[in-house]
């Protein structure tokens, strides 16, 4: 079972920090064509940003499982650094939660929450590199 589960958290961090990328990628290539189309384009485009949900729930219900695998004696014995670690994830839940907000309103025409979802959105991806940085140092 621990086989399966490592899987998924593996999948999770793919599509999670993959969809961080991705969604970077898009904007930056927008650069050059007018406001109009960008919005219109990235509208579309936001679509992949249901990987990224896939991929939070899939790292939160693997997570969860890997530390009730280990017993919870093993979050004391990781250290400092997966504390560390879970605290980004925290702030990371309720900086995505808040992003999911700014979609929604960006996609009925709020110009003001797309110009914050963009600066929210390069938050969740440091955040999310962040947690991988943290979780390679747990567990090297």
């Amino acid at each position: 079972m621990l086989d399966l589960w490592l899987i998924l958290h593996f999948l999770g961090v793919a599509l999670g920090v993959g969809t961080g990328f991705a969604m970077l990628t898009l904007g930056l290539s927008t650069k050059d064509m007018s406001p109009a189309d960008r919005g219109t384009f990235m509208r579309r485009a936001s679509m992949v940003g249901v990987n990224g949900s896939i991929g939070l729930l899939l790292l939160i219900v693997s997570g969860v499982a890997l530390v009730l695998n280990y017993g919870l004696e093993a979050i004391r014995l990781w250290g400092p650094t997966f504390h560390i670690k879970l605290t980004l994830v925290v702030i990371l839940i309720g900086v995505f939660g808040y992003m999911q907000v700014l979609v929604r309103k960006f996609k009925s025409g709020d110009a003001a929450a797309a110009a914050r979802l963009n600066t929210v959105s390069k938050i969740v991806l440091l955040l999310g590199v962040s947690i991988v940085i943290f979780a390679v140092l747990t567990f090297h």
